[in-house]
């Protein structure tokens, strides 16, 4: 029973990775040139006028999480490989046909959906460095505007010497920003940016910039009062974080702290109902 089961599944694993192989042969036959040209473009390349379609998504997802084509291709490459390292289990190893169906799933879900996981937490920790970097990126931009300078100067200076506070993310995003504000339209400068970063921080900072082109707000009160929102809400995230400490610390002490000064005191109390005769 057991060993037809297995062949069962066998045959079940092998079709259905076959079903998705000719898938996939089928949609990389489809999208050849569309695949093509997504892996070898120029990564000052215009993004904001491209169709809204799968380049245009996929090209900005992998900018949003800083990867290259050989980057996601090892993820994938890696994921088929562990999904099928699971699934062989089911031949190598005499288990149930729960366990065998469990694992069969488990590896096709590993093989399929693990890279655009990756990919998606890849997205969201960059965000997050972008974020964290802000802050002292536009103090530095306010502190070089203050002394005279341009937007493009300040820009560049900050880019140049600023590897020793700064995260390269953001840096890598303001040398693009510059090199674009430069060669294209601000407009277009400021919409990749937004795009390719995917931080509602820069976009805010974006959309105040084209209002101060707009109306004549000087870039250096925008970059101050936008500073100074990131610095509080940064402030009140640690507020946040202090007073769910308290929660956190009364866990810890009822789960493990608070049974063991029972047991010192229970115990000893206890010794003669446990050992008669105990002094």
């Amino acid at each position: 029973m057991i060993y037809t089961s297995s062949l069962i599944l066998m045959f079940l694993s092998i079709a259905i990775l076959l079903g998705v192989g000719l898938w996939h042969l089928y949609e990389d036959y489809k999208h050849k040139q569309l695949i093509n040209s997504i892996f070898h473009i120029d990564e000052t390349q215009i993004l904001a006028k491209s169709e809204a379609n799968f380049k245009e998504e996929y090209r900005v997802k992998l900018a949003r999480a800083g990867l290259k084509q050989k980057d996601f291709n090892e993820i994938v490459l890696a994921s088929i490989l562990a999904g099928l390292a699971l699934i062989s289990l089911i031949f190598l190893l005499d288990l149930s046909a729960m366990k065998n169906t469990f694992l069969l799933f488990l590896g096709l879900g590993i093989a399929i959906f693990m890279p655009f996981i990756y990919l998606e937490e890849q997205i969201k920790a960059r965000i997050k460095r972008i974020d964290n970097d802000l802050a002292i990126f536009i103090d530095l931009l306010i502190i070089i505007l203050e002394g005279g300078g341009g937007l493009n100067n300040a820009i560049d200076k900050v880019t140049i010497e600023g590897d020793s506070v700064l995260g390269k993310d953001l840096l890598e995003e303001s040398k693009r920003f510059k090199n674009e504000f430069i060669t294209y339209s601000s407009d277009i400068a400021y919409e990749n940016l937004a795009k390719r970063t995917g931080s509602e921080a820069i976009a805010t900072i974006v959309g105040f910039m084209r209002l101060s082109e707009e109306t004549g707000i000087g870039v250096k009160t925008i970059f101050e009062n936008q500073a100074g929102e990131i610095k509080s809400a940064e402030m009140l995230s640690i507020e946040k974080k202090a007073a769910t400490m308290n929660i956190g610390i009364t866990f810890v002490m009822f789960l493990f702290i608070l049974p063991a000064v029972i047991a010192m005191i229970a115990f000893p109390m206890s010794a003669d109902a446990l050992i008669p005769g105990f002094k």
